[in-house]
């Protein structure tokens, strides 16, 4: 008998499952990433949600609880920007990972169904990997880190979306809602990192301001991932009836938008600015009560940190508007036309992800050449092919999203307008983990929540309510 059919082990499945699902687990994962920040203690937090996940593999088939611990693991060192050195310790965590992964696969073989996103994860794979082809040499092709980045952007991407989409569950209607919440705890561990820099550093604001501006250096990371999870605690805020959890996630919400502000990325400020009023005006008009107190929870909010922030305002918003100003000398005006010469000179296959241009950006250890910006990333590195290959990939995502009115499908078209309109000045889309995964992940989950949109009666007309509400309101 195999051992996944026994009923003990199928007992303690069960229960593992309601674990993983559960708000405990996400505060735990949540809460361990935070105290590794905080407290400096990153390598042990790391190895403890390594633990955590290995656990989850081997007892339960699901694996979308790892996608949360995936996501605070790579949240939780970001402080240590370019120490490298530092995480040499957690080249053991793969002793723990590995085996539980091999375990996972033997107790719970997988059984694939490719869909329309193998199809876009490997016309984007095919792009990346044909990158440079003409230009490169071999020697350059294969060097670290680039081939990192060809693999885990290429083939490796499609590997891993062939896992989730083996181990992301079909028939359970809380998908969604569990996703959101999960995004939530990446959103919570956001503002702790940056409310934790200004409890830390904050008297250095009027003193001298580019020097707490270094405390900031993953900013960039750091926006990337509120813009992606920021959406979703507005969604949970209006699909949840209890006024107390609503209000809550609703806060959870507003202050993740304060966190890209006070974060200083530059894009990061511009952009979360653009998006949150959409996603505030959606949440009012979708929203079937508690108008109210969102309303007193944002003036609450807004006069909470006008007092926090009183003796600062001065200097902030001066430097903030200064910081704020684009220069047409700087370096990443300058990278934006490289890459256009680059895509000139080799517009087929571009000059690939192991080009460096030595000119105007020098790559931290393990980091590839960027030209800050996704579109100019994939003129200069990829070509037309390129091109071709992740327009492709966003049209079919596009048309997912407005496949099926759902409130979920709303924030997620938020969720990710945001996250792409960012990566026109930085390079989201070219980062393997976290985010191209999570966005993966993302897709995954939106396209299971359609099919079990379209077979519930019930609840399709519940999520078609609502947009009857978005169109009269």
């Amino acid at each position: 008998m195999s051992i996944v059919k026994n009923t003990k082990f199928s007992l303690i499945s069960q229960k593992a499952d309601k674990f993983f699902y559960s708000n405990f687990y996400i505060a735990l994962i949540t809460i361990i990433g935070i105290i590794g920040y905080i407290f400096s203690l990153e390598i042990y937090a790391i190895y403890a949600i390594v633990i955590v996940a290995a656990f989850n593999w081997i007892l339960c088939k699901d694996l979308m609880p790892s996608f949360l611990a995936v996501a605070i693991l790579a949240m939780t060192p970001l402080a240590r920007h370019g120490e490298v050195n530092f995480f040499d310790p957690v080249y053991y965590a793969p002793i723990i990972a590995v085996p539980a992964f091999i375990a996972h696969m033997i107790l719970f073989p997988p059984k694939v169904k490719l869909d329309k996103f193998f199809y876009t994860t490997l016309a984007v794979a095919i792009a990346i990997t044909l990158g440079g082809v003409g230009y490169l040499s071999a020697k350059e092709y294969f060097s670290m880190p680039a081939l990192y980045y060809v693999f885990g952007l290429g083939f490796g991407m499609v590997g891993i979306y062939i896992i989730l989409q083996a181990y992301v569950p079909y028939d359970k209607e809380r998908i969604a809602n569990y996703f959101a919440r999960m995004m939530v705890g990446i959103g919570i561990m956001g503002i702790a990192m940056v409310a934790w820099e200004y409890i830390e550093n904050g008297h250095e604001i009027a003193q001298n301001f580019r020097r707490f501006m270094r405390h900031f250096q993953f900013g960039n990371n750091l926006s990337n991932n509120l813009l992606l999870s920021m959406p979703f605690a507005f969604y949970l805020a209006v699909k949840t009836s209890k006024a107390a959890p609503s209000v809550f996630y609703f806060a959870v919400g507003v202050l993740q938008y304060i966190a890209m502000v006070l974060s200083l990325s530059r894009g990061g400020i511009l952009f979360s600015t653009i998006v949150f009023p959409f996603v505030l005006l959606t949440t009012f008009i979708v929203a079937k009560k508690h108008r109210l107190k969102y309303l007193i929870v944002l003036v609450v909010i807004a006069i909470t940190m006008l007092l926090v922030f009183w003796f600062w305002v001065s200097p902030f918003l001066e430097n903030i508007l200064e910081i704020m100003e684009v220069k047409g000398n700087e370096a990443r005006v300058k990278l934006y036309k490289l890459a256009w010469h680059n895509f000139l000179e080799y517009p087929i296959f571009g000059k690939g992800i192991a080009y460096d241009g030595g000119l105007y950006y020098h790559p931290q250890p393990w980091c590839m050449y960027w030209y800050h910006s996704t579109l100019f990333q994939i003129l200069g590195s990829l070509g037309i092919v390129g091109v071709i290959a992740y327009g492709y990939q966003e049209i079919v995502r596009f048309l997912t999203l407005v496949n099926v009115k759902s409130v979920f499908n709303l924030y997620t078209l938020l969720s990710i307008g945001g996250f792409a309109a960012y990566s026109m000045v930085n390079v989201g889309y070219f980062v393997p983990l976290p985010f191209v995964a999570i966005v993966v992940h993302m897709f995954i989950v939106a396209e299971r929540y359609n099919k079990i949109l379209k077979k519930n009666k019930d609840l399709l007309l519940e999520e078609k309510i609502v947009k009857r509400q978005i169109i009269r309101p």
